[in-house]
């Protein structure tokens, strides 16, 4: 597959999520159009897995998936968050200067996100990466305070469901771009090879009881979190919860727990110094002898 059909199926694959990511938060307590967007998730996580061995594919794609759909998405509540950056449609100022700072950071943020993320796939080289990283930080800072600004003045609305999301993707993708091998061969290095990339990790008993915890603590953490927005919006909307609520934190359980399992297992120095010194006071020893 060429570069360019890469990017036009990173845009066709949003546009699929943004048929199904939408009904998800848009309608959060809707149970059958949860089922609908829950298995359009799946429908486009398996795509990126499929794609696994294009550069532009597996979690990379899904990072795109993602970033356009949101985009799509926004678009949607663009007339309605014009609407609300108008002074005069307040009646309260503390209100609105609060619902500011919680909208215009975190929106240029994104926007940022989407534009650089953007140049990055024409433009591959280290500099994009690392400008990429700081966005996502910048990112997480403002939807961090996004979000406790909307859990105490507007909880009424879907805002602290967005803000969590994006808080949650702004961290994954930040880890994922940081220390993933294919974003360093892809982006960097500019010599994408499937094969090698792919073997199979030799793994020891120590390291996968540690991937193990990893992935069962970061599967825990994102479905608690989850399922407590979930809780939330039900609550606020007055609506009485079914089966449905686990649809998206079972999700995003499953995401984080494989990301936490396929992210590189840290090595111990210590043990790496100490076979170095025994290794060299072995040789000063034989060259003793000698």
């Amino acid at each position: 597959m060429t570069e360019r059909n890469s990017y036009l199926l990173v845009l066709i694959i949003a546009i699929i999520a943004f048929f199904t990511n939408n009904e998800v938060f848009a309608a959060s307590a809707d149970a059958p159009r949860q089922h609908v967007a829950g298995g359009g998730l799946l429908i486009a996580f398996a795509i990126a897995y499929l794609s696994r061995r294009r550069p532009i594919g597996g979690w990379l794609l899904y990072f795109y998936i993602q970033l356009y759909s949101s985009l799509f998405v926004s678009l949607i509540f663009v007339p309605q968050v014009v609407s609300d950056l108008d002074p005069r449609q307040w009646n309260n100022s503390f209100l609105y200067v609060m619902f500011f700072l919680s909208m215009l950071p975190m929106l240029a943020a994104e926007l940022l996100e989407i534009f650089v993320a953007t140049k990055l796939l024409f433009r591959r080289n280290e500099q994009n990466v690392k400008f990429l990283r700081k966005i996502l930080i910048a990112l997480f800072i403002t939807s961090a305070i996004a979000l406790v600004i909307d859990v105490v003045y507007f909880r009424e609305a879907l805002s602290p469901v967005f803000d969590g999301i994006t808080l949650v993707f702004a961290i994954i993708w930040f880890l994922y771009f940081s220390r993933a091998k294919r974003i360093q061969m892809v982006f960097i290095n500019r010599n994408w090879v499937y094969t090698p990339y792919s073997k199979r990790r030799a793994l020891s008993a120590e390291d996968k009881r540690k991937l193990r915890n990893r992935a069962l603590i970061s599967a825990l953490i994102t479905f608690v979190f989850f399922l407590l927005m979930m809780g939330t919006v039900l609550r606020d909307e007055g609506k009485q919860p079914d089966f449905g609520i686990f649809t998206v934190p079972i999700f995003y359980a499953v995401v984080a727990a494989l990301i936490a399992w396929y992210l590189p297992v840290r090595k111990r120095k210590k043990k790496e110094t100490s076979t170095a010194k025994d290794t060299s006071i072995d040789a000063i020893l034989e060259e003793h002898d000698t």
